[in-house]
C-alpha cells in the first residue's frame, strides 16, 4: 500500500510538471538579477548572485512504523522549526539547510491508545544547474542533486525493553526543478515565482538495528548499549517533492510558503522502518549581500 501511494504522488507531479511545460510558452518580462547579465564571468556571475539567510517554521504531518517493534502505524502532527542558507539565480542554485520536528504520534489499536515522543533532525546539502535547452526569460530547469540525512529519535515506554528508537538515513538524491516566474510586466512589479521540485533516492542507506535499549529500563535483563549490533544497510526506497512559492520584498528580503512531501522505506525483512511526512513550512529569507 506504501509503495502504491508514493508511485500515484510521483506520477501526479510528472503529469502536473507536464503540463506546467506545456504552458510555459507564454512570455512576461521579467525583471532580470545583476548575476543573470550576460557577458559575465564566472566569478563575477558568483559574486554577484544572490545569498540569504532562512528562518523557517511550520507544521509536519508524519506517520511511521517500525516492524522491529510493531506493525501499527503511529501518526500525528509535530511542529516544525529549521535554518537555512541559499545562494541561487536562474544558472546556479545551492543550498543547506538543518531542521528539527518534535512531537507526539499516536496509536489507537483495540482501543488501546499509546503515543510515541517523537523527534526528526534532518540536514542536507544541494546544488542544481540550470539545462539551457529547457529554459527561457520565463521559465527555468535545473538539475543536480542533494545529500540528505535525517535521524529519528523515538521514546515510547510502555514497549519496555525497546523503548528507544533511534535510526539515521542518509540518501544521495538526483533532482530536477522547475520555476516559473509570475512577476508580470509592470516596471515596479515585484518578482515572485512558483517552483516544482522533484527528488529521487540513488543511494538510500540506513543505519539502525530495531532494537536498542532504553537508558535505565530493563537493567536487569540488559546493560543499556545504544548503539550494540548497529548495521549500515544499503538498500529501500526514498523520495520527496517540494512546491514552493517565494515573493521577493522591494529591500531584496523575500517570503517563502512551501509544501514539502517525504516518504522513505528501508530494506531488510523483519526489521523494516516505513515514514511518510507531509510538511508545511513558512520562511522568512534574509539577503546577505544586497544582490
Amino acid at each position: 500500500m506504501y509503495y502504491v501511494k508514493t508511485i500515484r504522488h510521483l506520477l501526479l507531479v510528472l503529469v502536473l510538471s507536464g503540463g506546467w511545460v506545456l504552458t510555459s510558452s507564454a512570455q512576461t518580462t521579467v525583471p532580470g538579477r545583476p548575476s543573470e547579465r550576460s557577458g559575465l564571468s564566472k566569478k563575477e556571475r558568483r559574486k554577484l548572485r544572490p545569498a540569504y539567510i532562512g528562518v523557517n517554521v511550520g507544521t509536519n504531518r508524519i506517520k511511521f512504523r517500525d516492524f522491529a517493534t510493531s506493525p501499527l502505524f503511529y501518526e500525528g502532527w509535530t511542529t516544525y522549526v529549521g535554518a537555512s542558507w541559499l545562494k541561487a539565480d536562474r544558472y546556479r542554485e545551492s543550498e543547506a539547510a538543518l531542521t528539527y520536528s518534535f512531537g507526539n504520534p499516536k496509536t489507537d489499536f483495540n482501543e488501546n491508545a499509546t503515543s510515541s515522543n517523537f523527534n526528526r533532525f534532518e540536514l542536507f546539502y544541494s546544488q542544481l544547474y540550470q539545462v539551457g535547452a529547457w529554459s527561457n526569460s520565463n521559465f527555468t530547469t535545473k538539475v543536480g542533486g542533494m545529500f540528505n540525512t535525517t535521524g529519528n529519535l523515538r521514546a515510547n515506554p510502555k514497549l519496555g525493553n525497546n523503548a528507544l528508537g533511534l535510526e539515521a538515513f542518509p540518501t544521495l538524491f538526483f533532482s530536477f526543478k522547475l520555476t516559473k516566474e509570475m512577476s508580470g510586466s509592470a516596471k515596479n512589479a515585484r518578482r515572485q515565482n512558483l517552483s516544482l521540485r522533484v527528488n529521487t533516492g540513488i543511494i538510500n542507506a540506513a543505519y539502525r538495528n530495531g532494537y536498542i535499549y532504553y537508558p535505565g529500563q530493563g537493567t536487569e535483563v540488559n546493560e543499556p548499549n545504544t548503539f550494540e549490533n548497529y548495521e549500515l544497510n544499503v538498500s529501500g526506497f526514498r523520495a520527496s517533492t517540494g512546491l514552493d512559492y517565494t515573493r521577493y520584498l522591494r529591500n531584496k528580503n523575500a517570503l517563502q510558503i512551501s509544501y514539502i512531501w517525504d516518504t522513505y522505506h528501508t530494506g531488510g525483512d523483519l526489521d523494516r522502518f516505513e515514514m511518510a511526512n507531509h510538511t508545511l513550512k513558512f520562511a522568512l529569507l534574509f539577503n546577505t549581500n544586497n544582490q
